[in-house]
């Protein structure tokens, strides 16, 4: 596990993980699955190619993992949320439809309401949108299949109660590309939230950065930075990457 300091060091330490997976007692599928999940988090040249290959040897194996992985989320503590999350990111990761009904049921569990005494520092309930707003993501995935199913869950969630997780449902909506998405969404949002459909989502490494140039008062012999705006980033294709980039940013 790695911690930043509050110097901007990192802080490595070996944690024994927290998952029992009482679901099975095959004992190499588990050491796969938390194998899987420590690859999330590294990092290095080779650091993806290694995560898909513990990828894809779970894959095998996919309708197991997904009864495993469900029934452990639901035995994790409610403040366990990295964990919580890793779970639902694996289950993105691994595109099976069968995971469709208990991600949906995640969607449909109402936002706890906030626990934090300092939310501006540490948020739950933004902890618990991040999982909702991946959930989002793994149906996403498995629509851009051909799903029917995903689709649905997805055209109904476009309607939720939380802005970020709707905005994700909307956008994982028109992703997938069908026929006439946009008329459907424009027939079947309130008017109040039909401006979310041209709400771009955007690269953070596509978003130029602001360019520090020096400039010399020879006779104050002063350097004085000078700050240029970026332009406008182009717009780009809604996409869906891993870890929900940016919808920590986002209105909870």
């Amino acid at each position: 596990m790695t911690r930043k300091r509050k110097d901007n060091s990192l802080e490595i330490k070996n944690v024994n993980h927290p998952f029992k997976f009482k679901g099975t007692n095959d004992q190499n599928l588990k050491e796969k699955i938390v194998e899987t999940i420590n690859h999330m988090g590294y990092f290095g040249d080779d650091a993806e190619k290694v995560y898909q290959e513990s990828l894809k040897k779970l894959k095998t194996d996919a309708e197991k993992v997904i009864s495993i992985v469900s029934e452990e989320y639901k035995a994790l503590p409610e403040t366990q949320y990295l964990n919580r999350w890793s779970l639902i990111q694996l289950l993105a990761e691994l595109k099976t439809p069968s995971s469709l009904s208990f991600l949906n049921d995640i969607l449909s569990t109402p936002i706890p309401p906030e626990k934090s005494k300092a939310p501006q520092e540490f948020s739950t309930r933004g902890e618990e949108v991040i999982i909702r707003t991946t959930s989002v993501e793994a149906i996403a995935r498995i629509a851009t299949q051909g799903n029917t199913e995903a689709v649905k869950i997805l055209l109904k969630h476009t309607q939720h109660e939380n802005f970020s997780v709707k905005r994700a449902a909307i956008q994982g909506y028109l992703s997938i590309e069908i026929e006439n998405a946009r008329e459907i969404l424009l027939k079947e949002l309130p008017e109040k939230d039909r401006y979310i459909l041209d709400i771009k989502r955007v690269d953070v490494n596509k978003i130029p950065q602001a360019h520090v140039e020096k400039v010399v008062i020879e006779r104050e012999k002063v350097d004085i930075p000078r700050i240029h705006a970026p332009k406008p980033p182009h717009k780009t294709k809604d996409h869906f990457n891993k870890k929900n980039n940016n919808e920590k940013g986002g209105l909870l």
